[in-house]
């Protein structure tokens, strides 16, 4: 089965999204997720659904595809290596077409259930029945996190938690047709507030998910605070800035942001403790405080 997408090199496309076992597309070599570049010696870079399935369809004998695989390095299928088309390493499998049975490729996968293919923008619906995401998220022009918006954690129990696909790290880039991919971190977050019966988006899912490492330290004075409050992710695995006084030492020095988080505190390792743990250190602590976090990095283009 094939599906239409963008790779982040080459632009829009056809992608393999499903292989039969058995099939000679399996014997082939080819993989779940490999941007179709051409059918025999015709072109699928952008290419729409409806001209690939209508080619793939007219094939007979023996079928010659070039792919690219945008998620790792290429090997030859079937001892033959292109080298270098459009742009980029490429494969070349040649696939014997089934006479009189080929199979009709099947119409695009419904976004109500379609996976999230890491690598590339996937179109996804999520039923909420006029109720939030219940999702966290940082990023926007205005953030130090300028050039994306990246979910931090998928509350449990909430709408986009029910559906299972959104997870950490997966890139916003756009909401019911309005783009993210440049938007402040306010419109970001009224586009995600609203409450529909379905919210249609565009996710970005890297391969992996990316953290900048921050290290700061302030000089804390004895009674006063660094102007910072933490909170436990609530599905697990940290703790991160929730919030910074205005005025206080943290958002003065601007170093740090609301959603990173806390990996060390003057060297002890506190990514496996509690938010009150965290809170506790930070507030007797005096004299200078070191703090290491980490925060996410958007990897879309």
């Amino acid at each position: 089965m094939i599906i239409e997408g963008k790779h982040a090199e080459v632009g829009q496309g056809i992608f393999i999204s499903d292989i039969q076992e058995g099939s000679s597309a399996e014997k082939a070599g080819l993989e779940i997720g490999e941007m179709i570049l051409a059918v025999n010696k015709d072109t699928l870079v952008g290419a729409n659904y409806d001209t690939a399935a209508g080619l793939l369809k007219r094939t007979e004998g023996l079928v010659t595809l070039v792919v690219s695989n945008p998620g790792k390095k290429v090997a030859a299928v079937n001892g033959t290596d292109t080298g270098n088309a459009i742009g980029k390493a490429a494969l070349k499998a040649s696939v014997p077409a089934s006479r009189p049975t080929t199979p009709v490729p099947e119409p695009p996968p419904d976004p109500l259930t379609c996976p999230i293919t890491p690598g590339l923008d996937v179109t996804i619906e999520i039923a909420t029945d006029n109720k939030g995401l219940g999702v966290l998220f940082v990023g926007g022009k205005d953030t130090l996190i300028a050039n994306g918006i990246v979910l931090l954690e998928v509350f449990p129990g909430g709408m986009a938690d029910k559906d299972g696909r959104l997870k950490l790290g997966d890139q916003i880039l756009d909401v019911m047709g309005t783009s993210l991919k440049d938007a402040t971190h306010t419109a970001a977050l009224q586009a995600l507030r609203q409450t529909l019966p379905k919210m249609k988006m565009i996710i970005y899912r890297p391969e992996k998910v990316e953290y900048s490492t921050i290290e700061v330290e302030y000089v804390k004075k004895p009674g006063k605070g660094l102007g910072l409050s933490v909170i436990a992710k609530k599905s697990g695995g940290g703790v991160y800035i929730a919030d910074m006084i205005n005025g206080g030492v943290a958002e003065i020095d601007g170093r740090v942001m609301r959603g990173d988080l806390i990996v060390s505190v003057n060297g002890q390792n506190v990514e496996n403790s509690s938010g009150e743990e965290v809170g506790a250190i930070l507030k007797t602590v005096v004299g200078k405080v070191s703090l290491k976090l980490h925060r996410l990095k958007p990897t879309a283009r």
